[in-house]
């Protein structure tokens, strides 16, 4: 076990050590984001955004990645990252140590405290303790997950991807974007059918991106309070709804503003299409937002459309939503929010007067890892519409092929003066945003990438590019 181990480092020292020379340059050093650093051993590990995280990578059923790491000024860790399933359970585990190495002579010192249970303070609760415990051994799960959306009972524990909670009024084709793509952190989303509960015709979903510090939590209770009533098949699968969404409140530091809200909709869906692997409903909503920052007043709204899903490969829904009092906020939990700024958020006020249409699309192949969703918004107001918008995104959270992960967004924007119109407008290039965050493993190597291009009006390019080196053994 020793002289496989030192043959392993040997190899990431090898190849790692030439890597982080000047005369290399600076493409090929890790980025802040990437990078693991050194830490100190009394420091409480953490899953805040923040703070180091560490990587995560994946690979086919029953095997895994070995990943290693090391830096010129003696620091190194190991991550083994298997990925297997059992039944309709599947796992995604990320097995890491760390220690330090001397060359001149050889040297070898292992760090066990991530191992270690963290110590229990005089006179903390049995309870307390149990959390810190249990946030402290989370780091070494990137999923866990039971069974798939829409049946009778599901769970999944790590990072938030693809949710839609009901017809999509409040979290529609949300991917938890407050990480990077190699971080994993762990958020919580559950659906439970009542009758598990002995409560027929009724249905529950919860959702928090962070179980431990969530700055997303929401919720959805919805019932058939008809269904007792088979000969009024018009109305007997009649489906109310109360959903629930919430972020506490952050501040700007560039705005000094706190951002946060309160989202409420009640729900109202007649099916249209019931069959055994598919379902079409009509739904009205009326919606209501907590007052924003200076303002006394909450918002209100109502939206109606069609929504719709498979089991959990297809979910759609199209909507027109339709402000009525106040500064109602469109797509607030956006999967970019924890991102925004204040002048981002004013950006998504609906006018008075001004109507919302748009439909998303999302396709999941969740024992694979892979996640695609397409978005398109138009506003419509005083008999025309404007400000089309069309997303697509496409996520890859296990191994495929070379690629461990993947984060690929294409994002192109209709601004009034160019007078494109929606399907023109995607033939072009003009005011187009793509952007990319992708783990690539080629034997022996990793590599990070983050790519942002920028089309402007003329469809002219400004290009971003960040690459990082790492050593995977497979």
């Amino acid at each position: 076990m020793l002289r496989r181990l030192g043959l392993l480092l040997l190899i990431i020292l090898l190849a790692t050590l030439p890597l982080s020379a000047e005369s290399e340059g600076d493409a090929v050093v890790p980025s802040e984001e990437t990078e693991i650093t050194p830490s100190n051993t009394e420091q409480e590990p953490s899953f805040d955004t923040n703070e180091n995280t560490w990587g995560i990578t994946g690979d086919d059923v029953a095997t895994g990645l070995l990943e290693g790491v090391a830096t010129s000024d003696g620091f190194f860790a190991l991550s083994y990252m298997p990925d297997f399933s059992i039944g309709k359970l599947a796992f995604q585990l990320d097995v890491k140590i760390k220690g330090s190495y001397a060359t001149d002579p050889f040297g070898l010192s292992l760090d066990f405290s991530d191992w270690k249970a963290p110590d229990r303070l005089e006179n903390q609760s049995l309870d307390a303790y149990a959390v810190i415990a249990l946030k402290h051994y989370s780091r070494f799960i990137r999923t866990i997950q039971y069974g798939e959306r829409y049946d009778s009972l599901y769970i999944r524990f790590g990072k938030l991807l693809g949710i839609t909670l009901g017809d999509g009024a409040l979290l529609n084709g949300y991917f938890d974007r407050g990480v990077s793509v190699r971080s994993s952190r762990p958020g919580l989303e559950v659906m439970l059918d009542g009758t598990l509960l002995g409560i027929p015709d009724a249905g529950f979903q919860f959702i928090t991106n962070d179980v431990f510090k969530p700055t997303l939590t929401a919720w959805r209770l919805f019932s058939r309070p008809l269904n007792e009533y088979p000969e009024y098949k018009t109305i007997s699968n009649v489906q109310i709804g109360l959903s629930f969404a919430q972020s506490p409140k952050l501040l700007d530091l560039e705005d000094r503003q706190l951002l946060g809200r309160k989202l409420i909709a009640l729900d109202l869906s007649i099916p249209i299409i019931t069959w055994s692997w598919f379902n079409v409903d009509f739904f009205t909503d009326l919606l209501a937002q907590s007052p924003d920052n200076g303002s006394s007043k909450p918002a209100f709204a109502y939206r109606y459309g069609l929504w719709g899903h498979t089991k959990s490969f297809f979910v759609f829904n199209t909507s027109v939503t339709v402000p009525t009092f106040g500064h109602y906020y469109t797509d607030y939990f956006a999967s970019d929010f924890e991102n925004r700024t204040a002048q981002d958020l004013q950006n998504l006020i609906l006018e008075l007067g001004t109507s919302r249409l748009d439909g998303m699309f999302g396709l999941n192949f969740v024992r694979d890892g892979v996640y695609l969703r397409a978005k398109m918004t138009s506003n419509y107001t005083s008999g025309s519409y404007h400000d089309y918008r069309f997303l697509a995104n496409a996520r890859i959270d296990k191994r495929l092929f070379n690629i461990v992960s993947l984060d690929l967004s294409y994002e192109k924007l209709y601004p009034t003066s160019t007078g494109e119109r929606f399907f023109e407008g995607l033939q072009t290039l003009r005011n187009v945003i793509l952007s990319a965050s992708a783990v690539v493993k080629v034997k022996p190597y990793s590599f990070d990438l983050g790519l942002s291009i920028l089309f402007d009006d003329q469809a002219q390019a400004t290009y971003t590019l960040d690459t990082a080196v790492r050593v995977s053994i497979l």
